[in-house]
């Protein structure tokens, strides 16, 4: 078994190159920003800000196998001298890079109300962000990539790939889930119970069309404000063209079902822990 464990950091420095610890750090920061926008008072502060470490530890694990790539993309912004405007997204994108961190601050250490302005500043950063929870469901892509390379060992594909990719995958789409039900309870507690399903099917519809996007079109969340134009005028085209709008078509149904399916064991689990601490039976 001594080759073994050589075979799999091949296998990952060959095939993933940190796309798992990545996804699921794009996952946690809508869930994050759900808990902290509408259950604040249902996790305690130091169970917060253990989440808040663990999430920003496997985000630095996972940029460190981009960095070279990210650097590479600013060096060819800052030398492409062609658009007078690449120096400016440059700084657009930085300013909003720190906005989002003191943002981040701000909503986390201290108490807003609900109402305020933060607060609907904090909701579009978790709408523009929630489709990278689902968008893990699209990364089956590496276990094909690495299954059909011919240079991965059965073996390390049975024991390590597919038990990690539907851990990953259990993993990003469970943050999907609890955010939206995390969502759902504000609305109940708002006496907007009647929004809550049709908010749902509207946010797994912006959800599919964002994972199009991403996977097919490599949008990223930065994007929508790096360059909104250029998003929207991909969207309107996806949207008014057979091929893609039946892949978002599709999508919005694999969402739709998958979310009822888990959105369904979430509370049943819920309900257990619940009684588990009353004490009671559900067997009884």
């Amino acid at each position: 078994m001594r080759w073994l464990l050589p075979n799999i950091i091949s296998a990952f420095d060959n095939v993933y190159s940190g796309w798992i610890l990545w996804n699921l750090f794009l996952a946690a920061i809508p869930l994050l920003l759900s808990f902290s926008l509408f259950r604040r008072q249902s996790l305690a502060n130091r169970w917060f800000l253990a989440a808040c470490v663990l999430v920003g530890i496997i985000g630095v694990l996972g940029l460190g196998p981009r960095i070279p790539r990210v650097m590479q993309g600013l060096y060819n912004l800052l030398r492409d001298n062609s658009s007078p405007i690449s120096g400016f997204e440059l700084l657009w994108l930085l300013a909003v890079t720190a906005f989002a961190g003191l943002l981040s601050l701000k909503i986390f250490k201290t108490k807003q109300d609900p109402q305020g302005w933060l607060w609907w500043v904090g909701l579009v950063v978790f709408l523009v962000f929630l489709p990278n929870a689902p968008y893990v469901l699209t990364d089956i892509i590496h276990l094909i990539r690495g299954t059909s390379s011919g240079q991965i060992r059965i073996l390390v594909v049975a024991l390590v790939f597919i038990p990690l990719h539907a851990a990953a995958i259990l993993l990003g789409f469970e943050a999907y889930v609890i955010s939206i039900l995390n969502l759902a309870a504000y609305l109940k507690q708002h006496g907007a119970k009647a929004m809550v399903l049709p908010l749902e099917l509207t946010i797994h519809a912006l959800s599919a069309v964002g994972i199009y996007l991403g996977r097919f079109l490599r949008f990223n969340s930065w994007d929508l404000v790096v360059d909104p134009t250029g998003v929207i005028a991909y969207t309107l085209d996806a949207l008014t063209s057979k091929q893609p709008a039946a892949v978002i078509f599709v999508t919005f149904l694999i969402l739709t079902s998958l979310y009822w399916v888990m959105k369904q064991i979430t509370l049943g689990l819920k309900l257990r822990i619940r009684y588990a601490r009353q004490g009671i039976d559900v067997l009884d």
